[in-house]
């Protein structure tokens, strides 16, 4: 085990990424040197200087975006291939590989537990609502009872004028 971490290369899933590409970096290469020389001239606004340093950079990232295109339908080739293939143990492997996400978040504010995770948030948006300012909490109730009874006496009225009068 220890002989294979000093002597095997590792490397991670994007490690084998587009952008890893020896006609990428000559075009990367000669974007930078380019953009040098422009500055190096006083940053001139037309010219051939200027000129070349706008080609080299639409160069690059247009193969940038011609090579991100060819990763996207090359696996999503591959998942197609996989579904007709009927071979659905290639498929997940794909589609995991390209879909789901890298690391899952299993801790929130130092728990793992999902009470004790539900309680801590329901304590955070409690103390989030909460009143500033308690006797004002007090004074506006007072005043929407207040409000809230003269309602219900005008309803009351309303109902009392609006009944047909009995005759005898």
């Amino acid at each position: 085990m220890d002989g294979e971490a000093k002597f095997v290369p590792k490397s991670s899933k994007a490690f084998n990424k587009f952008l890893r590409n020896e006609e990428l970096d000559a075009l990367k290469l000669a974007s930078v040197e380019s953009n040098k020389l422009w500055k190096m001239a006083g940053k001139p606004r037309s010219g051939p200087i200027f000129d070349k340093r706008q080609k080299a950079h639409v160069q690059y990232r247009k193969r940038i975006r011609e090579c991100e295109t060819q990763s996207t339908s090359s696996y999503t080739n591959e998942l197609h291939e996989a579904l007709l293939k009927k071979n659905g143990t290639v498929f997940w492997k794909c589609w995991r590989s390209n879909f789901e996400p890298k690391s899952k978040c299993v801790e929130v504010g130092n728990c793992v537990d999902p009470g004790t995770i539900a309680q801590k948030f329901a304590e955070h948006f409690e103390a989030a609502y909460a009143p500033n300012n308690p006797d004002r909490v007090q004074v506006l109730q007072s005043i929407n009872q207040s409000i809230n009874q003269k309602r219900i006496r005008v309803t009351k009225v309303t109902n009392v004028t609006a009944r047909p009068l009995l005759q005898c």
